[in-house]
């Protein structure tokens, strides 16, 4: 019942505040002029790669944190930019090995250094987040070893929602995949069964309503069926038990082509091994890394191929 009847006033707010694509893309602009301010220290050089602990400056305030991946091997390569919902150590073990394969990768959590506890400082924190992306392409696109023309996105969870947000706005992004993602954090709070979203649901109260409306803006319903026709990985859990098969299946739907939607028999860390390989073979077909099959059945072997849904 409480799914239905918050669902209908996220979709009441949002016909109230109806907003053009250019009024909500307005929102994550900023002044790529401001300095980058990276800061970057060597931790460690093995097996082909060297990785490094960084963190940039964003625009307006704040900073976002991470890891960079750089192979050895020379000329310009591609880039990866990670966003995983339990920051940037979420995706490591999967963008060492896509660093291994010859991408550079820019592993990044959330945005650092704001205050958040109202709607409006929730919604500005998802807004930093987006914009956050958007810089992490700066910093690749300021290195002499990464393509600007070959950058791509992987986001887990939240990641995977703001990721869908990044690259409806920014056309850099030439490839995406979004792990276990769905419609918006307005949605995921709003109806799922998770213990997270209900215990939100529980703490917030009679200001429920207010908070969806105020966060709806940034709900990657309102732009990924505008992203423009890059390949899309959409890679979704069967046992999640905060993200049920339906939001998966809807946040797929919205999307526009080309795009492809694979399971696996996992809960919301989908670690299985068909799901890494999965990855990393279309982000080298996307970024035409070359053939790396020799490579993936050396280090990942030969998991079973995993359950795909055509493109729509």
């Amino acid at each position: 019942m409480i799914r239905t009847i918050v669902a209908l006033l996220i979709a009441s707010a949002g016909l109230a505040r109806a907003q053009t694509p250019g009024d909500l893309a307005a929102m994550y602009k900023y002044d790529d002029t401001v300095p980058l301010d990276i800061q970057i220290t060597e931790t460690a050089s093995r097996n082909g790669y060297r990785l490094f602990s960084i963190s940039f400056a964003l625009p307006n305030a704040g900073r976002m944190v991470g890891f960079l991946i750089a192979p050895v091997t020379p000329g310009r390569k591609p880039g990866i930019v990670w966003m995983h919902s339990s920051g940037a150590i979420g995706f490591l073990g999967n963008a060492v090995l896509t660093g291994r394969v010859g991408a550079v990768c820019l592993l990044v959590g959330e945005a650092e250094g704001l205050k958040g506890g109202t709607a409006e400082l929730e919604r500005d924190q998802l807004i930093a987040d987006v914009i956050g992306l958007r810089r992490a392409a700066d910093v690749l696109q300021s290195r002499s070893d990464v393509d600007p023309s070959r950058i791509a996105i992987v986001g887990h969870s939240s990641g995977a929602m703001m990721g869908a947000v990044a690259v409806s706005i920014d056309d850099r992004f030439r490839a995406a995949v979004f792990e276990v993602g769905l419609l918006g954090m307005g949605v995921h709070i709003a109806t799922s069964p998770g213990s997270w979203a209900q215990g939100v649901r529980k703490e917030l109260g009679n200001q429920l309503p207010h908070f969806l409306e105020v966060i709806s803006v940034v709900d990657d319903k309102n732009y990924i069926g505008d992203a423009p026709a890059i390949p899309k990985l959409f890679q979704s859990a069967r046992y999640d038990p905060g993200v049920p098969p339906k939001d998966s299946e809807d946040f797929f739907n919205a999307a526009s082509p080309p795009k492809e939607l694979r399971w696996y028999d996992t809960g919301h860390d989908v670690d299985d091994p068909s799901a890494i390989s999965d990855r990393v073979r279309f982000l080298a077909k996307s970024l035409r890394l070359g053939s790396v099959e020799s490579f993936m059945k050396e280090t990942v072997g030969h998991p079973q191929p995993s359950t795909r849904s055509p493109s729509k």
